[in-house]
C-alpha cells in the first residue's frame, strides 16, 4: 500500500494540492492503523517483532523534493539515501522472542486515531470555507 502512496503525486500546476495531500494523509494512517492492529494481533506470536510504517514525512519527502545533482566535480555532493524502515522496539523481547509491547502499540493507535481525526477536521472546515466562498453554507 506504501508503494501506491509513493507513486503518487501532490503537486498541480499552481503548487501542492491540499486535497491530494489530504487524501494521502488519510492513506498512510489507514495503512499504519492496518500494520499496528497486526502487531496487536500477534501479540502472543513467537518471535513476531512489531513492524511500523514509513514516517509520513518521509513519505512526502520522496514526492515534494527535487534531488540535487552534482554538475562539477568541485560541487558539494546532494544528501545520501536516508533509512526507510525502522526498528519499533528497544531489543527487550520475551521469552519466546516476540517483541511487541502492547502498551506502546497502544499509545502508537491512540495518536493515530487523534490524527485521523485532527485530519477529517480540517477537512471538514476546509470544505465549510469553500461552501461559505460560494455562498452554499447553511
Amino acid at each position: 500500500m506504501l508503494e501506491a502512496l509513493s507513486s503518487q503525486t501532490a503537486l498541480t500546476h499552481s503548487g501542492t494540492d491540499l486535497f491530494a495531500l489530504a487524501e494521502r494523509r488519510m492513506q498512510w494512517l489507514e495503512a499504519r492503523q492496518s500494520v499496528l492492529a497486526g502487531n496487536v494481533a500477534n501479540a502472543n506470536t513467537p518471535g513476531y517483532v512489531s513492524k511500523d510504517v514509513t514516517p509520513f514525512s518521509g513519505v512526502l519527502q520522496d514526492q515534494m523534493t527535487m534531488a540535487m545533482v552534482q554538475t562539477e566535480p568541485g560541487h558539494m555532493a546532494g544528501p545520501g539515501n536516508t533509512a526507510r524502515a525502522r526498528k519499533t522496539t528497544d531489543g527487550t523481547a520475551s521469552i519466546d522472542g516476540n517483541e511487541v509491547r502492547l502498551e506502546d502499540e497502544l499509545g502508537k493507535i491512540a495518536d493515530t486515531n487523534d490524527q485521523q481525526r485532527f485530519a477529517t477536521t480540517v477537512y471538514t472546515r476546509y470544505m465549510g470555507l469553500f461552501a461559505t466562498a460560494l455562498g452554499t453554507s447553511s
